[in-house]
């Protein structure tokens, strides 16, 4: 016999709309809302929310950017769920190299069942599943016993500022998470839709940025020699650094995930003026940080590989050389044993019919921000690499939602059925009492 709940849960899911759901992550995508401009992009779902009846927390935390948080305030007693996202993008969409594609610009295009457009696979696609979620509750007038909180935020791409690089465009790095955590927006778990490809992704990886500079001195080219050219040096140190981590990726690996150590930028010397040995050279590195790892290994770790090198050849003696890590940001990994974990792997066992599969992936994601906050948390988000990339695959069969000739892009059809599992999982957890759930509630809750 069904149930009151169950006879809710399909009215809602009834109410998913295709166009509705398409409309609001196009308007998304059009807005532009690179890291340090995310606030045009804030003000647009803060204005539905408002529309909606939706009680809005009020997070702006820099003149061009601030956090879009919604909460639909149960009766008093219940259980808080946040549903966190994104609205900043990996990219601007003018950067140099990126391919000419619809995928990298800010301007929806439909195809089909695809969205292409920047940001709708990373994570505009989800967010806008979300917003439709949350508007369809109110719409249907549901009572909820516990809050139910969207936190759409700034400034989680993997950015940081660093030498020139200053200012919002490279203030990335869960700072939007933190902050919203940190001013009101507190849960008793949370769901992060990243793309996950509907699977459950209980742990993530999480990263350390690591700068090495070597300095010499200035002397025209015709005085100087390789041994007192720091960019011929840097090229022992890349050597050294490579080895190092083609060993640390297979000793630190955990879950599957490899923990890639990348040479990512170099900058050395004076490019206007080639007529000298270059004074400077420095080196910045990307190593994963896997969950249970600390930054500081790989800092000592780093630093014993540079110490040898220079011990071991001469030349590296007589230069400067200065190595300190200026990004981290740690992994995280969500028990089996938690609620939330068990929550979502009901809710899309109800929707899809079939057991959800269970994922690791080493990019970061805001859960680390959340669980360190002490909220279990973990990913499940409507769009997702393919098995190839990442060891997630994407569910609509044929073309991947993952091609970086493309772009950026997201299935409609995965979309809709993403918006139907966390509609499952609202009423699972928000219309439930916490004896109900087994839980014990938070003194204080998102006011």
């Amino acid at each position: 016999m069904a149930t009151p709940t169950d006879q809710l849960k399909k009215k809602l899911l009834a109410m998913v709309d295709r166009d509705e759901l398409v409309a609001i992550a196009c308007d998304l995508v059009n807005i532009p809302s690179p890291t340090g401009g995310e606030k045009a992009c804030a003000d647009y779902i803060i204005g539905r929310y408002e529309k909606a009846g939706i009680k809005v927390l009020p997070q702006v935390f820099e003149d061009t950017r601030s956090n879009a948080v919604g909460i639909i305030k149960g009766r008093g007693g219940g259980a808080v769920l946040m549903l966190n996202g994104h609205m900043d993008t990996s990219y601007t969409g003018e950067e140099q190299y990126l391919p000419d594609r619809p995928g990298y610009k800010p301007k929806a295009v439909i195809d089909g069942d695809w969205i292409y457009g920047l940001g709708i696979y990373n994570m505009k696609g989800s967010l806008a599943c979300f917003i439709h979620a949350a508007e369809i509750l109110r719409r249907a007038k549901v009572e909820l016993a516990g809050d139910f909180i969207i936190a759409c935020v700034a400034g989680e791409i993997e950015k940081s500022q660093v030498d020139r690089y200053q200012g919002p465009l490279y203030r990335g790095g869960a700072c939007g998470t933190w902050y919203a955590i940190t001013h009101g927006a507190v849960a008793d778990f949370c769901v992060v839709g990243e793309p996950t490809g509907m699977t459950l992704m209980h742990a993530h990886g999480g990263y350390v940025w690591t700068k090495i500079t070597l300095v010499g001195d200035p002397m025209h080219t015709i005085f100087g020699h390789k041994r007192d050219n720091t960019i011929n040096n840097m090229m022992k140190v890349m050597h050294a650094i490579q080895e190092w981590g083609d060993e640390y990726e297979k000793r630190r690996a955990k879950y599957g995930m490899p923990a890639h150590v990348t040479l990512s930028a170099i900058e050395g010397g004076w490019p206007y003026r080639c007529s000298r040995v270059p004074v400077y050279c420095t080196l910045y590195v990307d190593t994963r940080l896997l969950p249970g790892q600390q930054p500081l290994e790989v800092q000592r770790e780093i630093e014993a590989v540079v110490a040898r090198l220079r011990t071991a050849d001469p030349d590296l003696v007589q230069l400067h050389v200065e190595t300190n890590v200026f990004m981290n940001q740690w992994g995280s990994e969500c028990s089996a044993e938690e609620l939330i974990y068990k929550a979502v792997a009901g809710a899309h066992q109800e929707v899809h019919a079939k057991p959800v599969e269970i994922t690791a992936v080493p990019f970061a994601s805001d859960a680390c921000e959340l669980v360190c906050h002490g909220i279990p948390s973990l990913n499940y988000g409507a769009t997702g690499r393919t098995r190839t990339l990442s060891g997630v695959h994407h569910h609509g069969g044929g073309q991947s939602d993952w091609n970086p000739k493309q772009g950026e892009h997201a299935s409609i059809s995965d979309m809709i059925l993403t918006t139907k599992v966390y509609l499952t999982l609202i009423l699972n957890l928000c219309t439930k009492t916490p004896d109900e759930l087994g839980i014990k509630p938070r003194d204080s809750h998102a006011h």
